[in-house]
């Protein structure tokens, strides 16, 4: 991993007021106490157990916590994540690691003022699993990670027991994911008395109910998805943060974030252009840190043979394959991302087949054109109109969506397809991938816990619906499900050799692009965040998520 850090700062200009977007209003003499934070993206869905956006994720991640967390990223090779104690102090896995029993940490509060124990972990993890809770949320597009848990058991207060239908050495990693997080009982009693999931939501926003390090005070304070003020929490079991509130907004345009930073008017961004580096680096305000992230952008086709969509025939799929080149979405990238050409990136720890190309990726250029072009003549779609939808603002693995999505549209011109783009909101994103109401779509994924199995199993593979029947999973863009992917990645995802699973997953890459063709990865990008150098003490882990509890401002 690369991390470069940049010495000292101008000061830090924070003023806040009703003007700007509501919230409580800071006074010259606060200043020292507020971090202004600018992010790419938008925060749309504030309840851990239904979002699967980063830009949800950085937010919940300062309000909730989990059974265990990921580890600080340090210097070197990535390795394969050791989980670190957060709300559990303590575990032991028994019986082929079928049974994970967890101690819970003493004297933890929820931001509501009740106490961490047993029966709130239970409760918690059952409205995730559960789909017919009564405080169910609107959506559950992690549920399936934490499918196999069998039975939970509060033991005594401080003890709560998990029991998996199967075998799962992987269950640490999952338990560290977001949505996993624990919610406490009072908040979901509460909104089980609300008739509609978007309702709980809303109640959820405007009564956090955590046990992180911050908190929305009041519902004032969340001002939709461009703006949300959030307050430390003084009883914190971690110890009260010395920054008192931390001022997020959404701001999706690069050279306006970078300005500010620079400027000394906002504290933290994320996601730097990668050809302002050098820029921040000889910066002496400015500490600039980047990292070999574990993240994929590509293309998904929509493999639904229900739906009328040409990418349902392989031979466009691969068509399409063989005609997209890499090169010019790497140069954008200024040195910071690499081509891809499987699904596991190059950045995780095992499963990635180094040096391989499924065999669309390995034809000349020429051959490829001529080949895809006898392909779409082949499959009856030569000139059909095809619609591209792809994110309205960057994302850390995205940062040019528009100018991206349009190289693909020049490069599938001229084997027959017209492609129009279609930009989207990403919460309605998230709304049209189960229904699968699209052709194409331009987007990515961001490792949570740094297994190969969080990669295979929400992008392609499935879960059975109320009738028992197989369907492809809340996060699977390219619609696809076949039974006997879906039985490797439960093999791989079981065996605990490690060498063992390495292979089983590298096997599977090997197999399936050029059996199904489902999705077109395109490259893995480095990840960077900014903060003035007065800043000391920030966090970054291995999963991508920065914490600021221990955070304050050199004097």
């Amino acid at each position: 991993m690369t991390r470069v850090l940049a010495g000292v700062c101008a000061c830090l200009l924070l003023l806040w007021t009703p003007a700007c977007g509501g919230g409580k209003e800071i006074t010259k003499a606060e200043e020292k106490d507020v971090l202004k934070i600018l992010r790419s993206d938008k925060f749309e869905i504030l309840d851990p157990q239904a979002s699967s956006s980063g830009g949800d994720i950085a937010i919940l991640a300062q309000m909730f916590e989990g059974l265990v967390r990921a580890p600080e990223i340090k210097d070197g090779p990535v390795s394969v994540p050791k989980w670190e104690p957060s709300l559990a102090t303590d575990w032991k896995v028994e019986d082929n690691a079928k049974i994970y029993t967890f101690t819970l940490r003493e004297n933890v509060k929820f931001h509501d003022g009740t106490s961490l124990n047993a029966d709130a972990v239970k409760k918690s993890f059952e409205r995730l699993i559960q789909k017919d809770h009564p405080a169910q949320p609107t959506k559950r597009p992690y549920a399936t990670d934490l499918a196999d848990i069998a039975k939970i058991e509060a033991v005594d207060a401080k003890t709560v027991r998990f029991t998996l239908h199967d075998s799962n050495p992987r269950f640490l990693a999952n338990v560290s994911l977001h949505a996993a997080f624990v919610i406490s009982s009072k908040a979901i009693d509460e909104m089980a008395k609300l008739n509609t999931p978007a309702k709980r939501e809303k109640w959820l926003i405007e009564n956090t109910s955590g046990t992180g390090p911050y908190r929305i005070a009041r519902a004032e304070d969340y001002r939709g998805s461009e703006s949300v003020t959030l307050t430390a929490f003084e009883d914190y079991w971690g110890g009260a943060p010395q920054i008192k509130l931390l001022s997020f907004t959404s701001m999706a345009d690069h050279k306006s974030r970078r300005e500010q930073v620079l400027a000394g008017a906002a504290g933290f961004t994320d996601t730097l252009l990668p050809s302002d580096w050098e820029d921040l680096k000889a910066n002496k305000g400015v500490t600039l840190f980047t990292w070999d992230a574990i993240n994929i952008m590509y293309l998904a086709m929509n493999c639904d043979q229900s739906k009328n969509y040409p990418t349902k025939d392989k031979r466009v799929r691969d068509a399409i394959a063989m005609v997209v080149d890499r090169t010019p979405f790497v140069e954008r990238y200024y040195g910071a991302a690499k081509p891809a050409h499987v699904l596991i990136p190059y950045t995780m720890p095992f499963g990635h087949p180094k040096d391989y190309k499924p065999k669309t990726d390995t034809m000349s250029r020429d051959e490829a054109l001529e080949t895809a072009r006898r392909l779409i003549r082949e499959a009856g779609v030569e000139g059909a109109v095809i619609k591209l939808i792809l994110p309205e603002v960057p994302r850390p693995y995205l940062l040019y969506p528009r100018e991206l999505a349009d190289l693909i549209r020049q490069q599938l011109e001229p084997i027959g397809l017209k492609i129009e783009l279609e930009p989207r909101k990403m919460a309605e994103i998230g709304e049209m991938v189960p229904k699968g109401d699209y052709a194409l779509m331009l987007l990515g994924w961001m490792g949570d816990n740094g297994e190969p199995d969080n990669f295979w199993r929400p992008l392609l593979d499935g879960v059975k619906n109320d009738k028992g029947e197989w369907q492809p999973s809340d996060n699977n863009l390219a619609r696809f499900f076949d039974i006997e992917v879906h039985r490797r990645i439960e093999e791989a995802g079981r065996e605990a050799d490690i060498s063992k699973r390495d292979k089983l997953y590298k096997d599977l890459e090997m197999w399936a692009h050029d059996r199904f063709r489902p999705i077109v990865p395109l490259l893995t990008a480095k990840k960077s965040y900014a903060w003035t150098s007065k800043l000391k003490g920030v966090r970054v882990d291995t999963g991508d998520q920065f914490y600021l509890d221990k955070a304050y401002f050199e004097k």
